[in-house]
C-alpha cells in the first residue's frame, strides 16, 4: 500500500510540473507573439512614413497602441538610437532626397514634408545633423 501512495504522490507531482511547465509555455508564447506583433506594427509605421506625421513620441505611442516605454526600447534595440534621435535622423534624410530631387521647393515646405512644421526647427536640426542648414546643403549638392 505504502509503494501505491509514494508512486500515487510522485504521478502527482509530475502532473502538476507538467502543468505548470505548459502554463509557463503558453505564456511565453504568449509575450513571443506580442513582441513579434509589436515589432510589425512599427515596422509597417516606419514603412508608411508615420514619422512624418507632427506628432509627439506619446502620441506616436498611443496610436500604435504601446507604450512609450515599448516604443523607446524597440528603437535602442533595433537601431542603437533612441526615438527621438532615430526620427530626426530619418526625417534629415528624406528632407535631403527632396532638396536634391525638387530643386525648386522651399526649404521650409520641405521640412513640413518630413513632420518638422517650424521652419527654424526643421533648419536647426538639418543643421545639427549635416552640419549644413538646408539651403547650403542644397547648393553644396547642385
Amino acid at each position: 500500500m505504502k509503494k501505491n501512495t509514494i508512486f500515487g504522490q510522485v504521478v502527482a507531482f509530475l502532473g502538476r510540473l507538467i502543468l505548470r511547465y505548459a502554463a509557463a509555455a503558453s505564456l511565453g508564447s504568449r509575450k513571443e507573439t506580442r513582441e513579434m506583433q509589436t515589432i510589425a506594427t512599427i515596422d509597417e509605421w516606419i514603412q508608411n512614413k508615420g514619422w512624418t506625421e507632427d506628432k509627439s513620441m506619446e502620441e506616436t505611442a498611443e496610436g500604435l497602441a504601446m507604450s512609450r516605454e515599448q516604443l523607446s526600447r524597440y528603437f535602442l534595440l533595433r537601431f542603437g538610437l533612441s526615438f527621438i534621435r532615430w526620427r530626426r535622423e530619418i526625417r534629415v534624410e528624406e528632407a535631403k532626397r527632396i532638396l536634391r530631387d525638387n530643386k525648386t521647393i522651399p526649404t521650409a515646405l520641405v521640412g513640413e514634408a518630413v513632420g518638422i512644421s517650424d521652419k527654424s526647427n526643421f533648419r536647426r536640426q538639418f543643421k545639427e545633423i549635416t552640419g549644413y542648414t538646408p539651403a547650403e546643403w542644397r547648393r553644396l549638392e547642385n
